[in-house]
């Protein structure tokens, strides 16, 4: 849930059971008495217009939302709440005070600053491409010097999510059915056969650690029977990275303008989809540029304002348990102690598809 709105529920100290999210003796509002919620949340609704006001605008159908859908699904404002509680509670948190917001809640609606040229030139960090746009851009017609990126809103949004690890023990895992692996195979390849990855070009190596074993494990997807070495690598200075982790969780009430939020939120939440992919075999180098340019924009960051990122975070898609991080010096960590194990089964979880 959002912080902003904790922070509120909390300052009235009320300890009660909640109706919304069935929670035993935790901090209530309650919507006939307290006040403060309403009026935080009129003004995010406040951003949006009726589609049927946007048709003047030969506002773009793909633009459209429902409040209650998008809440839900990207907006880190609700825990874990299903869209018809998100609706039935805004209905009557504001129903008493802001009546004219009801029709927003059971109606497509949009946003008219993505009619606006020279706001999104200011304030989208793709200046309204979509992100699928800025791929193809990258891809095939200038991957160095990209048109469509605004880099001040681009490096005041790597500012929030700015974060320190420390005091903590990083994991990387190899596959060596042939050779014994020592301490000093388990680092960073060296750069003359550094190949392309999420988050580094060719020929440029970087430091990939898992923060468990399971999740350095599956990262190298192995087979049954292969030998792996598992190197640990404590932390002996605190790190400071860019935490793509927390863009599910950016909060658009401490946004100055929560449109800006809005109008980057499908960007980000890509962004950050793209770069927590595994790496497969079959994969073309190209699909690795878009997210290449972010993080060496990320690094040139270091040369340009000295904000001295170490490296970066990022979910992985391939494990339940843990993340990863990847750093820009390999030599910054160093591996302590190896193991040697053999995987002796691999277990696969499945769902059906609806045709």
């Amino acid at each position: 849930m959002s912080e902003e709105i904790k922070s509120i529920i909390k300052s009235l100290k009320n300890i009660g059971n909640c109706h919304f999210c069935n929670s035993v003796e935790v901090h209530v509002y309650n919507i006939p008495q307290d006040s403060g919620l309403d009026e935080r949340f009129n003004d995010i609704i406040s951003i949006f217009k009726l589609a049927s006001e946007l048709t003047t605008y030969d506002y773009s159908q793909y633009k459209l939302i429902s409040i209650k859908d998008d809440f839900e699904k990207n907006w880190s404002i609700f825990n874990n709440l299903s869209s018809t509680k998100i609706h039935e509670f805004l209905h009557v948190l504001l129903e008493a005070n802001y009546p004219d917001k009801l029709p927003f809640l059971s109606n497509q609606v949009g946003i008219l600053e993505w009619k606006n040229e020279q706001y999104l030139n200011d304030y989208a960090v793709l200046k309204g491409k979509s992100w699928n746009e800025f791929v193809q851009y990258i891809k095939h017609e200038n991957r160095f010097h990209s048109k469509h990126i605004n880099y001040n809103v681009l490096e005041e949004y790597l500012r929030r999510l700015t974060s320190t690890l420390d005091d903590d023990v990083f994991f990387r895992a190899r596959i060596s059915n042939r050779s014994e692996l020592t301490l000093d195979k388990m680092g960073a390849p060296p750069k003359e056969f550094a190949t392309a990855g999420r988050a580094n070009s060719e020929g440029i190596s970087h430091l990939y650690l898992a923060s468990d074993t399971s999740t350095a494990i599956s990262e190298i997807r192995p087979s049954k029977g292969d030998t792996i070495y598992l190197g640990k690598f404590p932390i002996r200075k605190p790190l400071k990275v860019v935490d793509f982790r927390i863009l599910k969780k950016l909060d658009v009430f401490v946004f100055q303008d929560p449109v800006i939020y809005a109008i980057n939120l499908e960007t980000f939440i890509l962004m950050n989809k793209d770069i927590s992919k595994p790496v497969r075999s079959g994969d073309s180098k190209l699909d690795y540029l878009p997210t290449q340019f972010i993080v060496d924009f990320i690094k040139s960051l270091n040369e340009t304002t000295g904000v001295g990122y170490d490296g970066i975070v990022f979910e992985s898609t391939v494990s339940t348990t843990g993340y990863n991080l990847m750093l820009f010096d390999p030599e910054i960590l160093s591996c302590n102690r190896v193991e040697k194990r053999i995987i002796e089964s691999l277990s696969y979880s499945h769902v059906e598809v609806q045709r």
